[in-house]
């Protein structure tokens, strides 16, 4: 109990050796670099929480980032008709100067006027390129999925939506399948080091492989309602229809 509280427990998810899995409403950015550094070293990570940042009524966009990866997929087949539409844009772009240049060119030489009626042709030109230019901007040649960077639930509060009845504000830490924490300490810079938390270690195999089921259970549990990782993926990142 006190301050202190998520000492050992950060050290053994650190010393992890080959899962970790983790139930905690609350997040912070820099405990979830934790968990990608793990995933980096190769151990299996699983983790449980809430649409809920800190203890206000902001959406964990900045804490859930790391663990969505988005994959960006190009339409070939877009992508010549959008080329086709630059080309046809340049082009006309280079027949209004060259016009413009050549009628204004004779005018001089010849002090024809009828050379600077073909000038008027030019504003067709330049509007050909316009629409050009538009068709080349509104062409999207790409499309987007997501994917977790490792598994994990994010639940819908219930005080966000009124969609889920029941809160996941259980606090479980499993490590290696063998060691198991329960206590009040959310998995928060805040919660792990400096408030006064407390919590449990449990090392009995029996009752470990307990904990682990009813985080199974949760985890798979279908009738909760959550956002998923394609969810995710449009809140936080840009989709950009042609540009890189």
């Amino acid at each position: 109990m006190g301050t202190g509280a998520g000492t050992k427990l950060l050290k053994e998810i650190g010393n992890a050796q080959r899962s970790v899995k983790i139930s905690s409403p609350y997040l912070s950015p820099k405990m979830v670099d934790e968990l990608v550094w793990l995933h980096k070293k190769g151990i299996k990570v699983t983790l449980i929480t809430s649409d809920k940042f800190d203890s206000r009524s902001y959406r964990q966009e900045k804490s859930i980032q790391p663990l969505v990866v988005q994959n960006r997929h190009l339409d070939e087949a877009a992508n010549r008709i959008r080329k086709r539409w630059f080309k046809v844009q340049k082009g006309f772009v280079i027949l209004s100067i060259a016009l413009l240049i050549l009628m204004m060119l004779l005018f001089f030489f010849t002090n024809n006027w009828f050379y600077v009626y073909f000038i008027g042709v030019a504003p067709l030109f330049f509007w050909i390129s316009k629409y050009a230019k538009k068709k080349v901007n509104n062409t999207r040649i790409y499309s987007y999925t997501y994917a977790p960077l490792f598994p994990f639930k994010v639940f819908v509060a219930p005080d966000s939506y009124r969609i889920n009845d029941m809160f996941i504000h259980g606090k479980i830490y499993i490590i290696d399948g063998y060691t198991a924490y329960l206590g009040s300490l959310n998995f928060t810079e805040s919660g792990t080091k400096y408030n006064y938390e407390t919590r449990i270690r449990v090392t009995d195999i029996d009752a470990v492989r307990k904990i682990e089921d009813e985080f199974d259970a949760l985890y798979d549990d279908s009738d909760l309602a959550f956002f998923g990782v394609e969810d995710w993926g449009k809140l936080i990142y840009a989709e950009s229809i042609n540009q890189i």
